[in-house]
């Protein structure tokens, strides 16, 4: 929805205080009063010193030698003499620090004053809640909500003494008495010397308290209020007038009428209140009594429009909903509904096929170029997606798959560490090393078996090894080869039928990729000691400048990227103790690599080519491994660790001669 920043600072040394006793010696105390005449939820902060007496007296003109001393920027005095808090004191201070700050790109939106994307809000702390702000605890309700915990927690909450926002001159026009209304705008002192009272941290609470059902009805009230209101009567009708009338329908309405298909209907209950509101011509502010919320935002002629407006959506039960540009929710909601299918609105196979794309999108590129998340960061997605595994039933195989995925990246970082530090392997990792396997990801149980071999686990890496190469069959695709064709792609089997779910189109072809291996910079022990050589692949300043370059732009730098065949082939050797075994692994590691010479339709035939060569070195074929990282060279000229094998061979020699 476009949405800006906001931001809420306050200074620890200011304090505004409902009574004296709430005064603190350590800070500079503000009462708050609040008389007949105050602007709607406004009150003002008058200066309270502390007397040698250890008493506490409010300011005033009377009691002021010298009234020159008084900071002007951040004090007035109002008509009756007393020394008030100046509303727009931080706003100032804020230009002052903003040297080069252009003032015709700020913007003030009721108390927060805009600044390019970023609403800033300035404030003064009240640790306890003032008289008018106990009305949610205290009217009628019918009990269900807000909860009794979430009441409790309201209770201890502090408020924020903010700008009172812009106070401007108001015309309206009466058709029946045939004559024009101008409310003039208030005198500036008089605005500067009130703070509205905000209750953000109860309505914060508030918040969290809904449902995922209450939260969807809150999100379609605000893309209706953007689209359909706002170009009737710009800002004057904000998204807090939404929320209110959210809150107030939660309230009133029973739980069991928030589901997902009874949606359309909730967002026409929380209509209907706003509808009310708007008749009475009165919003009543949620959480602070006697305030209403339409006065100096809407003029009758504003109240009229809305209502209009709001009372044909409710009679057209909603079917404006599919007008919503907004992130597509038209066009979902309208591709989704019955009855409502033509030639340009998609079936719901094809729907859930639209869903599910991204993540076969994902499974076919992302892997070349990750973006560098650290592992906190994964653990708070994997969180996440396990939380959404327990609520969305709908799309609960697809967020598993995801899990599984995920699991890996976690188990891999997470066992790399516990190598580097000679630590034994947690029950814990390998457990999520065990949950990766279920989603029948070739490469998830490679990188498992990569970790049992440098964990020197040899009997269960030979039996995971025997798994994986069962697992490979003919028809099945290297993700390389299918990178080069056009991403769009359609599900192979039961085209046009709608028993065809986005479930098993994921399943179907997931089963069919072979995706590379990628070890990343967090994930270096567990790859077998020799290939971290792969990491070292920039050779000359050039290529390792590039490399740097890489970082700084947020890509990992990765310490070693294989095909599974060749890194397949080659664990089989290392982990056998069976020596017919290890020269079956070496013919097949090969001939892959012979073959490969010959149809080139591998990215890294290169990494393979050094596999091979530091495979031959161990059968004490020097010359030959010699050659093999002559070839790999010629295949990859640049950024290729065969440099470093030769140089190593080459010093073997060397050495030895002179020994």
């Amino acid at each position: 929805m476009m949405s800006d920043t906001d931001t809420l600072t306050y200074s620890e040394n200011d304090v505004a205080c409902v009574h004296l006793s709430d005064c603190q010696d350590s800070k500079k105390n503000y009462l708050v009063i609040k008389g007949p005449m105050s602007l709607p939820q406004c009150c003002c902060l008058q200066l309270v010193v502390r007397l040698q007496n250890n008493k506490y007296l409010p300011m005033s003109r009377d009691l002021i030698y010298n009234t020159e001393s008084i900071e002007k920027n951040r004090f007035i005095f109002d008509e009756q003499g007393r020394l008030l808090f100046n509303s727009k004191f931080y706003f100032n201070m804020f230009v002052i620090s903003w040297d080069n700050l252009n003032l015709t790109r700020v913007q003030q939106h009721g108390p927060a004053f805009t600044y390019f994307n970023s609403d800033n809000v300035c404030a003064v702390r009240c640790l306890t809640l003032p008289d008018n702000c106990k009305v949610l605890f205290t009217r009628p309700r019918p009990g269900h909500w807000p909860k009794k915990g979430t009441l409790l927690k309201a209770e201890q909450c502090e408020v924020y003494m903010v700008h009172s926002g812009v106070q401007k001159h108001t015309f309206s026009y009466d058709d029946g008495h045939r004559c024009s209304f101008i409310k003039i705008q208030f005198q500036n002192t008089y605005v500067d010397s009130h703070f509205r009272v905000s209750t953000n941290m109860i309505e914060r609470l508030l918040m969290f308290d809904l449902n995922i059902v209450q939260m969807k009805a809150y999100v379609l009230t605000k893309m209706i209020r953007k689209e359909f209101l706002q170009p009737l009567i710009n800002e004057r009708l904000s998204t807090f007038h939404m929320k209110t009338a959210l809150l107030f329908t939660i309230e009133q309405f029973p739980e069991d009428i928030w589901r997902d298909n009874n949606l359309v209907q909730c967002v026409i209950y929380c209509l209907n209140t706003l509808r009310r509101f708007l008749k009475r011509g009165y919003c009543p502010h949620y959480t602070i009594a006697s305030v209403n919320l339409f006065e100096g935002k809407l003029t009758a002629k504003d109240v009229q429009v809305v209502k209009e407006n709001v009372t044909e959506m409710i009679n057209s039960k909603l079917r404006c909903l599919r007008m919503l540009t907004m992130d597509d929710v038209g066009w979902r909601i309208s591709a989704s509904s019955t009855g409502l299918r033509n030639d340009n609105i998609l079936s719901g196979s094809e729907i859930r096929f639209e869903i599910i794309k991204p993540m076969i999108h994902k499974l076919r590129l992302d892997y070349d170029e990750p973006i560098l998340r650290t592992h906190n960061d994964l653990k708070m997605e994997a969180l996440a997606i396990k939380s959404a595994m327990a609520t969305d039933h709908e799309f609960k195989n697809e967020f598993e798959f995801m899990f599984h995925n995920m699991c890996i990246n976690l188990a891999s970082q997470e066992a790399s560490d516990c190598i580097a530090n000679g630590r034994e392997v947690t029950s814990d990792i390998i457990d999520m090393y065990e949950t990766s396997l279920r989603s029948n990801n070739i490469s998830n149980h490679l990188r498992y078996a990569s970790m049992l071999v440098s964990a020197r686990k040899f009997e269960r890496s030979c039996e995971l090894l025997e798994t994986i190469e069962n697992m490979i069959t003919p028809g099945m695709i290297q993700l390389t080869e299918l990178s080069k064709q056009s991403i769009y792609v359609r599900p192979k089997s039961h085209q046009g039928s709608n028993t065809c779910t986005s479930t098993d189109i994921l399943m179907e072809y997931a089963a069919h990729f072979i995706v590379p291996l990628v070890f990343v910079r967090n994930e270096i022990n567990c790859v077998p000691g020799h290939l971290i050589y792969e990491h070292f692949r920039a050779f000359t300043d050039d290529e390792i400048k590039c490399d740097d370059l890489k970082v700084g732009n947020r890509y990992i730098n990765h310490v070693f990227k294989s095909d599974v065949k060749p890194f397949l082939f080659y664990l089989q050797y290392i982990s056998s103790k069976n020596k017919d075994k290890k020269r079956l692994a070496l013919t097949k590691l090969f001939e892959y690599c012979m073959g490969e010479l010959q149809n080139r339709t591998s990215d890294y035939l290169d990494t393979a080519l050094n596999m091979l060569g530091y495979v031959v070195e161990l059968e004490n074929c020097l010359p030959v491994a010699w050659t093999v990282y002559r070839l790999s060279v010629a295949i990859q000229s640049p950024e290729n660790a065969a440099y470093w094998h030769l140089f190593r061979l080459f010093g073997q020699v060397v050495y030895s001669t002179l020994c």
